[in-house]
């Protein structure tokens, strides 16, 4: 595979816990992007951290808080002004990276943030939690869009390119899944530019899903907090 015109530019941030089924294998497909790839580990009890090592990249320990305090930890360690944020779980598509580095490289964006409701998801089901999940997600989309008059379609997907220096600007504090829907209302208060992007959300591959449906009310709370409180 050629490498990225850019790959000297771009750092990315693999967050990742027990998925050393798989790590090996998104490691290898990110390699072609970026020279900085650094995996933040939320204390996985499998092998990933020998994994990451045999692979020659960067290995960091999270504080045990959360996805959040994982994105931070990633964004301050950066060595690159992109960064580009990626699950270990198999369910983000290495090869739509391009797509989110390139409206910052070439001043357009500083937050670039991926929707499966344009790009399509495999990880949605029928069930009674996943139709939650789903209308969870656009009731929050519909509450940050009325408030900033914004038309996106999703605020939740994890997979997002981002200037380091103007993620380090927004202030972020959430320490868990929350850190999503902060980094997008945080993003429009403080006037960076947000672009938002299709991109295709695969099935989980390995790994157990770290986000239970009751999560779903405190990013309820949390959002009309930051919005109007």
């Amino acid at each position: 595979m050629k490498a990225f015109k850019y790959k000297n530019k771009v750092t990315i941030v693999v967050l990742t816990k027990n998925e050393g089924q798989g790590i090996k294998q998104i490691i290898q497909s990110l390699k072609p992007y970026a020279d900085d790839i650094l995996v933040v580990d939320g204390h996985s009890r499998d092998n990933t951290k020998e994994i990451v090592r045999q692979e020659k990249v960067r290995y960091f320990l999270d504080h045990g808080l959360g996805r959040g305090d994982g994105v931070r930890i990633g964004i301050q360690n950066a060595k690159h002004n992109c960064v580009i944020l990626f699950d270990a779980d198999g369910s983000h598509t290495s090869s739509d990276i391009p797509r989110f580095i390139l409206p910052i490289i070439n001043h357009q964006a500083d937050v670039v943030i991926g929707s499966r409701r344009t790009g399509g998801s495999f990880d949605l089901n029928m069930s009674f939690s996943g139709i939650l999940r789903s209308g969870g997600a656009d009731f929050l989309t519909y509450l940050v869009n009325r408030r900033f008059g914004t038309k996106l379609s999703d605020v939740l997907y994890s997979f997002r390119g981002l200037n380091r220096k103007a993620a380090l600007q927004m202030g972020l504090t959430a320490n868990d899944f929350c850190i999503e829907q902060e980094l997008v209302i945080k993003c429009l208060k403080r006037n960076f530019r947000l672009l938002e992007i299709p991109s295709r959300e695969h099935a989980r591959k390995w790994g157990k899903s770290k986000l239970n449906t009751l999560m779903g009310i405190k990013f309820i709370w949390v959002m009309i907090e930051e919005l109007y409180l």
